[in-house]
């Protein structure tokens, strides 16, 4: 059976909520003293729009925190791709994407 145009766009509008959770989360677990690793990264979520997404990210939290300010990166395990953004910065299963 087909999707209706209705259920795409509850299916996108879903992983929308799903990202902006993610970074509201993020942000506040970034704001607060998270435990760092020996190599001083924190674990965050990614932040794709897949909803079924529960992928953790080990990243520098002073990185982070600038990506918070620039308000223009978002947080993804190296497996999501999308279109109108572009890798600037690639570690690991990390990566940070920059609107196009």
């Amino acid at each position: 059976m087909a999707a209706t145009g209705n259920d795409m766009h509850a299916t996108a509008q879903d992983g929308v909520e799903h990202r902006v959770a993610r970074r509201d989360a993020n942000r506040r677990a970034s704001g607060a003293r998270p435990e760092a690793d020996t190599q001083n990264l924190v674990e965050l979520g990614c932040e794709c729009t897949r909803v079924d997404c529960e992928r953790l990210v080990k990243v520098p939290l002073y990185v982070y925190r600038r990506m918070l300010e620039a308000d223009q990166y978002l947080l993804q395990a190296g497996h999501h791709a999308f279109p109108q953004y572009r890798t600037i910065i690639s570690m690991g299963l990390m990566s940070i994407e920059e609107r196009s």
